[in-house]
């Protein structure tokens, strides 16, 4: 059973000084790993003191909460700020407690109070750990393993352009291209990160302790010899068939912004020297890879989970964002941790943006704030959630009316794990 109940006043609840206060907590509740000192400095450089917040117990930290401003797309949108949530964990000593739950309580009061970021964000450890904190399963990722007998691809058109050619670099080497390729691509697909300076060098780390016995990162750039228009950060691990070499190839990220680089960066892994099967362990759920391949039942495509969010305040994060269809709608939101954001809300949705307000009329729609949180970014079907009896439909026809305004085409993604 969890706790629902408050901690003991014996905690003190205050902001890191830095990230030595989160090193215990962090290695016990994560079964004891001890990081490599390149990620310890990695994650270092990438912590907010102000915006994070440790329990502490006998003056000792026993539970923390990173809080990182980030921004991520949107449905509709650019780059919007959003709270990026993470290292949040409670040392086994304190666990079933309300930790963890007051630690989430107390930074989304903040934001709300200070009229902060409009929504929260987290990847999770394990599925079942946020939902009764208001967070939604909102995106989703695929993980392919491509044999070598399975590597045909449909052909894509060149286009008009200069011919594509191959470099391949380290990862140091590829930092300004890589930057200059997200920035192009950064609108397109909901829950990607506008990453710069920090964030940018910790997509690109590779502290050899994390290996796990492969080769280090390696960066493939697919450039015209006038702008490089696509990168795939990979690695090889090294195995033996029969007598010769074949290497594992992990694709740790892939990104183009335009078709004919997208397909040339495939074949190009695809066709790796003493390549054998081509690992990619986190794509988007409708990566345009599984249309290229001609056998695409022989990746083994494999669906789970990825990023959670949350609306803060669900009016702010509902005019946030865009919609794909004209709609209006009353939803009636439960969310007993935010109770700010109880009661009826009137969305009016169009090609000028959206309004949200507060209303005494009768609901279209009733729902938790979990499931508001699974359908923010553009991939949660209320359609889906009605008929697992996670919505309620007051309205006939609110459902499909909802499901057409708030689904997004691509659907959301986020490669880096915060």
């Amino acid at each position: 059973m969890h706790s629902s109940s408050p901690p003991s006043p014996d905690y003190e609840f205050r902001p890191p000084d830095d990230w030595s206060d989160f090193t215990g907590v962090v290695g016990l509740a994560y079964g004891g790993y001890d990081h490599s000192p390149e990620h310890r400095t990695a994650v270092a450089e990438l912590l907010e003191p102000k915006r994070s917040l440790l329990a502490r117990a006998a003056g000792r930290p026993c539970a923390t909460l990173a809080g990182y401003s980030l921004d991520m797309t949107l449905p509709g949108t650019g780059p919007r700020p959003v709270l990026g949530i993470g290292y949040l964990a409670v040392s086994p000593a304190h666990r079933r407690r309300g930790l963890m739950r007051e630690l989430i309580r107390r930074t989304l009061t903040d934001l709300h109070t200070t009229r902060a970021e409009p929504v929260a964000v987290l990847n999770s450890s394990e599925p079942d750990i946020y939902g009764r904190f208001g967070f939604g399963a909102a995106s989703r990722a695929v993980s392919l393993t491509i044999p070598v007998e399975a590597r045909d691809l449909a052909e894509v058109p060149a286009g008009d352009g200069p011919p594509l050619f191959l470099e391949v670099v380290s990862p140091a080497e590829s930092e300004a291209a890589v930057a200059a390729v997200c920035r192009a691509c950064v609108a397109e697909r909901p829950g990607t990160l506008h990453r710069e300076g920090a964030w940018l060098r910790r997509s690109l780390a590779d502290p050899p302790a994390d290996r796990g016995g492969a080769g280090r990162l390696l960066c493939m750039l697919a450039t015209d010899g006038t702008a490089v228009r696509g990168y795939a950060l990979y690695r090889l691990t090294a195995g033996w068939t029969r007598s010769f070499p074949r290497f594992t190839v992990t694709v740790r990220e892939l990104c183009a912004a335009d078709p004919a680089a997208y397909a040339f960066l495939w074949r190009s892994l695809l066709d790796v020297d003493l390549g054998g099967t081509v690992v990619a362990e986190a794509r988007p759920v409708d990566d345009p890879v599984l249309a290229l391949l001609t056998d695409p039942r022989s990746a083994a495509p494999t669906v789970r989970d990825q990023l959670y969010a949350r609306a803060v305040d669900v009016d702010r994060a509902l005019a946030a964002r865009g919609y794909a269809a004209e709609a209006e709608l009353v939803l009636e939101v439960s969310d007993p941790l935010c109770p700010w954001n109880e009661g009826r809300w009137r969305l009016i949705t169009g090609p000028a943006g959206a309004d949200c307000v507060r209303t005494r009329a009768a609901a279209d729609l009733a729902l938790t704030a979990r499931e508001l949180g699974a359908v923010l970014l553009g991939d949660g079907s209320f359609v889906q959630l009605a008929l697992a009896g996670r919505v309620t439909e007051l309205r006939p026809g609110a459902v499909r009316a909802a499901t057409a305004a708030f689904r997004h085409d691509p659907a959301p993604f986020c490669p880096l794990v915060f």
